[in-house]
């Protein structure tokens, strides 16, 4: 936490780190919208989303961090850890590789079945309304939002495995797509809907849902997993280390005081550690 930064932060400068993470992040885009968009082939929607979310963040968490979204991207940002630049570099990225992804799956299969509306598609319940939509795309987006959040906080992944954040975060849009599936079409992703739609030339009014509601999702999620989770976790694990630290010198016998002879370079002990009352004292 430094602050927002509007310019690439020093560490992005670095032998190109800011170019590879950017080349990640559409190929991670274009893997989970061609895998988890052609699942829906099949009907195996959620766990296709799931899946791919889960392998490409493996591979690319510790390249990009492994956004492949434009809403967590903006939520990334908003927490203050990503610059501005880089967060606009994604979004370019993110749709750059959504659209290749459809692109691809379209020209192999004749059509990209995972296309989203409010109305009716493979599926999806007729004649969801917009509002309802909304919400929807919305509470969807803050949970996979928030899973991202805590799973790469950093005083959390100093003490879990590397293994836990594609887990974690696969499994979110997993739930999020088996629950949002039938509703809505679970979008929860601007650049996956926006360019699926467009690839399928099936961009309709009800668009905006599932490009404002996960937008807004970031900023609510963002802002709220900080001020509520991060600052407090913080303050307590520092909180902890202290009395850790202060248990520790209560519970172990101070060092003897020693004094070494110029003359004859002997160690000359004095005060010498004795128990008092069950604690620890000096003569």
């Amino acid at each position: 936490m430094g602050g927002w930064s509007i310019l690439p932060r020093k560490s992005d400068r670095v032998n190109g780190k800011l170019l590879r993470s950017c080349i990640a992040e559409s190929f991670g885009t274009f893997s989970v919208v061609f895998w988890g968009t052609g699942a829906a082939i099949e009907s195996n929607v959620a766990l296709g989303f799931g899946i791919a979310t889960a392998v490409t963040a493996y591979i690319f968490h510790d390249i990009s961090g492994a956004h492949f979204n434009p809403a967590v991207s903006l939520a990334m940002f908003v927490a203050q850890r990503i610059s501005l630049v880089r967060c606009l570099l994604y979004w370019a990225m993110q749709l750059l590789g959504a659209v290749l992804g459809a692109a691809i799956l379209l020209l192999v299969n004749g059509t990209v079945v995972g296309a989203v509306d409010l109305r009716k598609e493979a599926g999806v319940i007729e004649e969801v309304p917009d509002w309802a939509g909304f919400i929807a795309e919305l509470i969807g987006s803050f949970t996979i939002i928030f899973t991202y959040l805590a799973a790469t906080n950093t005083e959390r992944r100093q003490r879990v495995s590397s293994y836990d954040f594609p887990l974690a975060v696969g499994l979110a849009v997993y739930v999020v797509h088996l629950t949002l599936h039938p509703l809505t079409g679970a979008g929860v992703n601007p650049a996956r809907a926006l360019m699926v739609n467009a690839v399928n030339k099936e961009v309709r009014h009800s668009i905006w849902v599932y490009i404002v509601g996960p937008l807004i999702a970031s900023l609510v999620g963002a802002l709220s997993y900080e001020l509520i989770f991060s600052y407090p976790l913080k303050e307590w694990l520092d909180e902890k280390i202290e009395m850790d630290a202060a248990g520790r010198r209560q519970h172990s016998p101070p060092k003897e005081l020693q004094i070494i002879d110029s003359n004859t370079q002997d160690v000359v002990v004095e005060n010498p550690v004795t128990k008092v009352n069950g604690d620890f004292a000096y003569e």
